[in-house]
């Protein structure tokens, strides 16, 4: 008899809850579908995929107020019909009665927890994948309906005047690199062409190929001919926390390197640290034998002479500790002998110039020197063809090998967070420095975060335990079968954890320094609620 009636309640118990969260994740689902439909320009017939791979997601955000509200309504509906009295006149005591609740209450944790370690991080992945899948149809959805992609792409802007989708082709285009929210240099074509590149399932790029290109850098415009401009496409939710796996929360623990934020950020250190070596070298050169050879990739080879390499913006102010410092002025009156062939010892070219200028660019993860020139003397072998310019560029200098190398030998563990900057003669750039500063506030902050994560998740599962605990002791006490009362009076509890759980969360974000205020407020409201089941259940018990 005790477990046909268990069978009875709990089947009424798992009706309830299966459909209140059916209802409320498809409604909050719809809300998280708003952002891809807006800022992506997603193609509406892809919605229903989506919604399926946010519905865990969206699930496990509405479980514990499901489960709350089915415990809420359904022994709220056994004390109005008075059947629990009936049960205890028959000898059946109410903690028995409780059984099909905490049994609800026992796999509804389990699944939250198993969602929200597991499943929902490989959904999310999937998510990702489908977006990643459309990318090329999302470009040119957003050319052709905007002109623009808007701010799709993190560090770029992308305007076009025709987008031709079966070529790949795109015309009439600008293409803004930003830095720090401001224009860093502006590349215009009239033709590009598009792929789209995958390097991984996780890391896709867009390759823009740019015919007679012409580049604008520091107010200054030059034609670099054909070039290829290559822009990593942007995560939607795979470069948060929130959305990994247990496992690989653990291996980020071990190596922040592996946070695709926190690579970037160690990318950028590395580029600098790269240029300033050089140009440091450089300046050593000069100092010591007057030149410095530097190869070009067609085979041939610069020799420039110059007093020195001066970093540019070296004695910078407090206000300019932010800007980039990637390019370094030749001081003296500078020559450059150009040779075309390695073995060559008399130059095709000699360059002559009191303003010049070495600047480092990265095409894709390559670094590439330009020697900038301003009012150049030119003059071949034989002296007699001079020419003047107001401005020449060379593009096609080959960054030394060995500066790579020790660029991307640049640790984060060992040197950048223990303030050890490598450089061999003079001291960083404000802007290092900078770089420096923020990847430790950033490695402070994902350690907090990822503790934070954890104990939220956790005790996502805990709250539904104790949630339907407290729902079935309140719908015993207030006596209602109705919908609207059951919902009214699960609300209070069910918000008081949540908000307890989001603030304590965030708290601790905020505080990476000493996170264990935050994690004590965020277990707060399940302890507060799971003093209250005692009390109110002592109550019951002695009627």
């Amino acid at each position: 008899m005790v477990f046909t009636l268990h069978r009875y309640i709990f089947r009424d118990l798992l009706k309830t809850f299966c459909l209140s969260a059916l209802v409320l994740s498809v409604i909050l689902g719809l809300g998280v579908m708003l952002r891809p439909l807006r800022h992506f320009n997603v193609d509406p017939i892809r919605v229903p995929q989506l919604l399926l791979y946010t519905f865990p997601i969206t699930l496990t955000m509405v479980i514990p107020i499901a489960a709350l509200l089915a415990a809420t309504l359904n022994y709220g509906r056994l004390a109005y019909d008075n059947e629990i009295n009936a049960c205890r006149s028959s000898g059946i005591s109410l903690l028995t009665l409780l059984y099909p609740a905490l049994v609800l209450a026992l796999l509804v944790g389990m699944a939250a927890i198993l969602l929200g370690f597991h499943i929902i991080p490989s959904f999310t992945e999937d998510f990702e994948t489908l977006i990643r899948s459309d990318a090329k149809a999302i470009v040119f959805r957003n050319i052709e309906q905007k002109g623009n992609l808007g701010d799709l792409l993190p560090d770029y802007r992308v305007y076009a005047d025709y987008a031709d989708p079966k070529k790949n082709l795109l015309s009439g285009v600008a293409v803004l690199k930003l830095r720090h929210n401001e224009v860093e240099e502006i590349t215009t074509a009239r033709q590009v062409q598009i792929n789209f590149q995958r390097q991984n399932p996780q890391s896709d790029q867009i390759a823009l190929r740019l015919i007679n290109a012409r580049t604008v850098i520091n107010n200054y415009s030059a034609d670099i001919g054909d070039t290829t401009i290559y822009i990593p496409v942007p995560s939607l939710w795979q470069d948060e926390i929130k959305f990994k796996k247990l496992a690989q929360m653990k291996a980020i623990e071990r190596d922040m390197t592996l946070f695709p934020p926190i690579n970037k950020s160690l990318t950028d250190i590395r580029r600098q640290f790269m240029a300033e070596s050089f140009f440091q070298g450089c300046d050593q050169q000069f100092r010591r034998q007057g030149f410095v050879d530097l190869h070009q990739s067609a085979g041939g080879y610069l020799r420039l002479f110059a007093a020195g390499c001066r970093r540019y913006l070296e004695k910078t102010s407090a206000a300019d500790a932010g800007r980039k410092t990637s390019s370094a002025v030749l001081t003296g009156a500078a020559q450059v002998l150009q040779f075309n062939r390695s073995e060559q010892l008399k130059p095709n070219k000699t360059y002559r110039t009191d303003d010049a200028r070495l600047s480092v660019r990265f095409q894709a993860a390559t670094p590439v020197l330009i020697l900038e020139m301003k009012n150049v003397r030119a003059a071949y072998a034989n002296e007699e063809n001079v020419t003047n310019h107001r401005r020449y560029d060379l593009y096609d200098i080959v960054f030394p090998k060995n500066f790579i190398t020790q660029g991307q030998a640049l640790s984060l563990n060992d040197q950048v967070l223990r303030d050890l900057v490598p450089l061999p003669y003079d001291p960083p750039t404000p802007y290092l420095l900078s770089l420096y500063k923020t990847i430790q506030k950033q490695c402070r902050e994902l350690s907090a975060e990822i503790r934070a994560e954890l104990h939220t998740r956790l005790a996502f599962g805990v709250s539904c335990i104790v949630l339907v605990l407290t729902g079935a002791a309140l719908g015993i006490i207030f006596r209602s079968g109705h919908l609207l009362t059951a919902f009214g009076v699960s609300f209070i509890p069910a918000t008081f954890c949540l908000i307890t759980i989001f603030t304590g969360k965030h708290i601790a974000e905020q505080n990476p320094g000493d996170i264990t205020g935050g994690i004590v407020f965020l277990w707060s409201g399940i302890v507060t609620v799971a003093a209250l089941n005692l009390v109110i259940y002592k109550l019951l018990l002695k009627r």
